[in-house]
C-alpha cells in the first residue's frame, strides 16, 4: 500500500445510512421534487376539500395522513432493509490513494479510478465521493481528521476530479 494512502476502518451503522440516503437524495433536485410530492399533496389535499366542500371527510385526513407518511416510512423501511441485510458485516474498509478508493467489507470490494468521480464534497456530516450524481460513497466525518480529508482533497485532485469541496 501507497505511504501516503488513507486508511479506514468503521462500522456504517444505521443511523449513517440513513443520514447518507437522505445526505444524497438533498444534493438531487429531481430527487427533492419526488419526496417533496407526496407530503405537498397531502398538505394540500384537505384544503382543496374544505375549499370545494366545507368539510374534510375522515378518508381525505386519512389519505392525507399516508400521504405525509410515505416517504419516510419508505426512507425508513428500506434503509432498514439495507442495513439488515448487511448486518454480519461489521466494519467497511477504505483505502483511498492515488489510483483511487477502494472499498472492502464482508460481502464486497471495489475499486474505483479517480476518473470515475465527478465530485468529492464535504456534505451534512459525510465525505462524499460521487461517482454519479445520485450514488456517493459516503464515509462520516467522524472517522476522519483534518489531516487524512486534506489528504484525500489532495489526491482527488491530483487525481483530476472536477469538483473537490472539502
Amino acid at each position: 500500500m501507497d505511504t501516503s494512502a488513507v486508511q479506514l476502518e468503521f462500522p456504517f451503522t444505521f443511523r449513517d445510512r440513513l443520514k447518507a440516503g437522505l445526505a444524497v437524495t438533498a444534493a438531487c433536485w429531481l430527487c427533492m421534487i419526488w419526496v417533496l410530492a407526496f407530503p405537498l399533496l397531502g398538505i394540500a389535499l384537505p384544503i382543496v376539500a374544505y375549499a370545494t366542500s366545507g368539510h374534510v371527510a375522515a378518508s381525505d385526513w386519512l389519505l392525507a395522513g399516508l400521504l405525509l407518511a410515505f416517504v419516510p416510512a419508505l426512507s425508513l423501511w428500506t434503509t432498514w432493509l439495507c442495513h439488515r441485510a448487511y448486518a454480519d458485516t461489521p466494519l467497511h474498509t477504505y483505502i483511498i490513494d492515488a489510483q483511487g478508493v477502494r472499498s472492502r467489507s464482508a460481502h464486497m470490494e471495489l475499486m474505483q479510478d479517480w476518473a470515475v468521480f465527478q465530485a468529492v464534497v464535504k456534505r451534512r456530516g459525510f465525505l462524499m465521493f460521487h461517482f454519479r450524481k445520485r450514488c456517493a460513497h459516503c464515509i462520516p466525518l467522524r472517522h476522519l481528521d483534518s489531516a487524512q480529508i486534506e489528504r484525500i482533497a489532495a489526491l482527488a485532485r491530483a487525481g483530476k476530479v472536477a469538483r473537490v469541496a472539502v
